[in-house]
Formats: structure tokens, C-alpha cells, sequence
């Protein structure tokens, strides 16, 4: 099988169940929502939201260790896998010791504590879930890694549904979360297992001494990241309160779900690009560049489309009662599209052992986005907060690509920017004046149209036809 091929195929099984799992979480999210209205919904966001952030130290970022190191050599995957997984069971339960200091030390109300302590383990369990299944990454088997995904949150998503139907409330919809990470995480060690390497607890210091060498940068890109995606939830709820929260976090959610393509693209990317990296470095730079060039075509008209629909899209899926959301989705959209080049940046920085380049770009964005919602939110609310994540994608893409443009490859920004701004614009003016009708419709002409007119401008080349003919096996 050809790269062309393989990375297509990893990225179809990633990018299936991505879609899946985000429209399953999507659906869920909408009957919370409309259940338990915009500070029932706010609740639940800062719960799940200050769960991710400190579950982060279950896992920081060990995974992404075992895939980058272990693809290039897979002889110690099972003593890799076998290791993380009881340093990370122990520092997980150091972790929760110290999560009822710091929730009693927030004087949270009894429910949105006890929540927050159920989603905490939620986490946890996916945590340990990520190192086993490292190993389907590793060996570029993502079909098995996507299928573990689905049943995870099809348990959790049709759980939460059946709870919220019946009336039992958060609690309940929160052990939804753990009944899921906890099947999540049997199947993979089962599977791996079976099919795989049995993980093997061998430690020694010289590896314990790697870890600590390479985990914390690791740890630390994962860390800020979560901080800078779901910061703004947390600091929302202490400052404006629920409703707010819950008008934030409903657009933004969404647009966040709206990343399955990057998301799964550079995950089937990050073990090739190491390989390549180590064997042929221009191929490796071949493919960062097309990557970026990709993610361009895909997340720029994704924004100005956006903007123009916000208004109908989240009135049919939210209702009247999120009308404060539509603004925040009209801003927030543009971070995604810089989202989507970010995906390409630390993917591959992180792939050509460039980690710490990418875990000072994100603690830089990080001080950014909590200085600026410290100082907008009070006066601004879920409208500043909306601003503040535009920032926040802007200083981590200004770092990272200085580094990749130094390190791998110069991209002209203005003339690969121009095609796709032309062709979004095009686009954006016939989707204004079809807002009246069917907005499947519009979706559906606004994708010919921008296509179309990129087509018209020869924004495709000769290698794009090429790279197509060997994903599809022709010659």
C-alpha cells in the first residue's frame, strides 16, 4: 500500500468515527440544552470543561510519546505501553487526592462538586484508555482506534439521552461518562492484547529517566491546550454565571465539533511525518506543506459561511432561548479556521521532535487567553470571550509557524491565502441571498460554488491529481 494510500485510509477511519462521536456528543449536548436550559447547560459545560483540564496530569501527554518514538521503532511498544500505563494509574490517584482540595477550596455547590468529581474519573478511565490504544497509532491500524471511539461514545451519548429522558438530572448523565471510559478502556486492553502486544510492566531508571526528560513537554503542550479551549467556559461560570457559560459553551462546542477533518487528517499524519522525518526529510517537508495548503482551502470558507448561516443554525438546533449564542458562533468560527492550521503546525513540530517549540507557543497562548478573559469578561462577557479565543489561535499560530517556516520550509501566506479568499467570497455572496430558503440547500450550492470557482482560478495542481490517483489505486 501506497503512503498516499495508507494516509488516506487511516484518515477515512479517523475522520468516520470522528464524525460519528462529535455528531453523537453534538446530539447530546442539544438535548441537554434543551432540557436543562442555559444554566443547567452552563453547569454541566464548567464541570466537564474544569474535568478535562485537571485530567490532563492522568495522562500528559504520554501517549503522543508512545506513538512519535514507537512507530520509528516498535521492538519496545509493549514494555512503552506497560510502563505509562502504571505511572499514569499512580499519578492519577495522587491527582484525585489532591482534586477534593482544590474543589473545597472553590466552595462549589454540593451538586456542581460531586459532577465535577464523576467527570474528574470520566477522564481518567479515557486517559489510560489513549496509552493503550497509542499502540493502533503506532502501527498505523487507526480503523481499530476509530471503531473503540464509536462504542465509547455510543454507550455514553445513548446513556446521557435515556437518563435526561427519564429525569434523573446531572448526576446521572455523569456516570453516563464513566460507564463509557470504563468500557473504553477493557475493549482496548483486550484488543490490544489480542491482536497487538501484551503491555509489559518492565521499569527501569534509565527509562523512568526518559520520561522525566520528554513527558513534561509533552504534558505541557496538552496541558495548555485544554487551558486555552476550555478556560473561558471556567472563567465565564466564576464571573457571569451559568447562563452565560451555557450561551458560550453551546456555539463554541459547536464550532470545536467542526475540527473532525484536521483533527483526524494530522492524527493519521503525526506517525508518517515521524517516520519521514528520520528517512526523508524533504518528503517530510512535501508534507507539511500540502497539509497547511489543505487545511487552508478547508477552514477559510468554513468561517465565512458560517458567519452568514449563524443565525439559522442556532435556531434550529438550539431554540429561541440560545439567541445569545449566535454572535458568539459569528466569532468563534474564525478561530477554528486558525484552528485548522494549527493542527497542521504542532502536528508536525511535535512529529520532527520539535515538542518544546510547540509547549512554549501553547503556555504563550495560554497566558494570553487568561489575561485577556481576566481583563474582557467582566465588562464584555461570552461576547469578549469569544474575541479572546481569535487571540489565543493567533499567538499560537504566529510562534509555530516562524518555527516550521525556520525549521522546515517557507509558505508565502499571501498567495496561498488569495485562491481561497476569492472563492469564500464568492461563496458568502450567493449564500447571504439563498438565507431564505432550506439550509441544506445552501449548504450544498455554497460547497459547489467555492469548489467551482477554485476550480476556475486553477487553485488545484497537477500533484493534487496525482496524489488522488494513488489514494484511489489508479496509475
Amino acid at each position: 500500500m501506497t503512503t498516499n494510500r495508507r494516509i488516506f485510509k487511516n484518515t477515512a477511519a479517523l475522520a468516520s468515527a470522528d464524525i460519528f462521536t462529535r455528531l453523537m456528543r453534538f446530539a447530546l449536548a442539544v438535548v441537554i440544552a434543551r432540557t436543562l436550559g442555559a444554566a443547567g447547560y452552563g453547569v454541566y459545560a464548567f464541570a466537564f470543561s474544569f474535568a478535562e483540564i485537571y485530567g490532563v496530569l492522568s495522562d500528559f501527554g504520554m501517549s503522543n510519546l508512545i506513538i512519535r518514538d514507537t512507530s520509528r521503532d516498535k521492538r519496545y511498544l509493549a514494555r512503552y505501553v506497560g510502563n505509562i500505563l502504571v505511572v499514569e494509574t499512580v499519578v492519577s490517584l495522587i491527582a484525585f487526592g489532591f482534586l477534593f482540595v482544590l474543589v473545597g477550596a472553590m466552595n462549589l455547590p454540593q451538586e456542581k462538586a460531586v459532577i465535577v468529581y464523576i467527570a474528574v474519573i470520566a477522564y481518567v478511565l479515557t486517559a489510560l484508555a489513549q496509552i493503550v490504544r497509542a499502540t493502533f497509532k503506532a502501527h498505523e491500524k487507526m480503523e481499530y482506534d476509530a471503531v473503540l471511539n464509536v462504542i465509547q461514545q455510543s454507550v455514553t451519548v445513548i446513556l446521557g439521552i435515556l437518563v435526561l429522558y427519564f429525569g434523573y438530572g446531572l448526576f446521572a448523565l455523569a456516570l453516563a461518562f464513566v460507564v463509557g471510559s470504563l468500557i473504553n478502556l477493557i475493549a482496548s486492553l483486550a484488543l490490544v492484547s489480542a491482536k497487538f502486544t501484551r503491555p509489559k510492566f518492565a521499569p527501569s531508571r534509565r527509562f523512568l529517566r526518559y520520561l522525566g526528560k520528554e513527558v513534561p513537554s509533552f504534558g505541557l503542550i496538552v496541558f495548555f491546550t485544554l487551558i486555552y479551549y476550555d478556560i473561558s467556559t471556567v472563567l465565564l461560570s466564576f464571573i457571569q454565571g451559568d447562563a452565560a457559560t451555557g450561551w458560550f459553551n453551546a456555539a463554541y462546542a459547536m464550532s470545536v465539533a467542526l475540527t473532525f477533518l484536521p483533527a483526524a487528517f494530522m492524527g493519521a499524519l503525526f506517525p508518517v511525518i515521524s517516520t519521514l522525518h528520520v528517512s526523508s526529510k524533504d518528503l517530510a517537508k512535501t508534507v507539511y506543506n500540502e497539509s497547511f495548503r489543505y487545511m487552508v482551502i478547508l477552514g477559510i470558507p468554513l468561517a465565512f459561511g458560517t458567519t452568514v448561516l449563524a443565525d439559522k443554525v442556532i435556531d434550529i438546533i438550539y431554540g429561541a432561548q440560545f439567541h445569545n449564542s449566535i454572535v458568539v458562533l459569528q466569532i468563534v468560527i474564525w478561530s477554528i479556521a486558525i484552528l485548522f492550521l494549527n493542527f497542521v503546525l504542532t502536528t508536525t513540530l511535535t512529529s520532527i521532535n520539535l515538542q518544546r517549540v510547540v509547549m512554549y507557543a501553547t503556555g504563550l497562548g495560554v497566558s494570553v487567553n487568561i489575561i485577556l478573559n481576566l481583563l474582557i469578561i467582566p465588562g464584555y462577557s461570552y461576547v469578549g470571550a469569544s474575541y479572546v479565543m481569535i487571540a489565543t489561535e493567533l499567538t499560537t499560530f504566529c510562534i509555530c509557524f516562524y518555527y516550521a517556516s525556520k525549521n522546515l520550509c517557507q509558505i508565502k501566506l499571501p498567495r496561498l491565502l488569495s485562491k481561497p479568499l476569492v472563492g469564500s467570497f464568492v461563496m458568502a455572496v450567493v449564500v447571504y441571498y439563498l438565507r431564505p430558503i432550506n439550509l441544506f440547500i445552501i449548504v450544498g450550492v455554497a460547497v459547489w460554488v467555492y469548489f467551482a470557482t477554485l476550480i476556475a482560478l486553477r487553485t488545484f495542481t497537477q500533484q493534487d491529481v496525482s496524489v488522488i490517483k494513488s489514494i484511489i489505486g489508479r496509475t
